[in-house]
């Protein structure tokens, strides 16, 4: 009796369900997810980047064969 209008205000509310994220893809396995602008420093990319393989991560994937 108490809750009625409020759950009805939530389900039916069309900015509860709209969400707006900024998906960043850099040619990584995972993409980067962003609910915030982010500034003009961090999106600038370096065309004479190099890679430090020393430092480099490698990630471990492990596959299960079929029984």
């Amino acid at each position: 009796m108490f809750f009625k209008k409020k759950k009805y205000i939530t389900i039916n509310n069309p900015q509860k369900n709209r969400k707006n994220y900024d998906l960043t893809y850099d040619n990584v396995a995972i993409p980067e997810v962003h609910t915030h602008e982010a500034s003009d420093s961090t999106n600038a990319v370096s065309s004479n980047a190099s890679v430090d393989y020393d430092n480099l991560a490698i990630p471990e994937v492990h596959i299960k064969g079929r029984k």
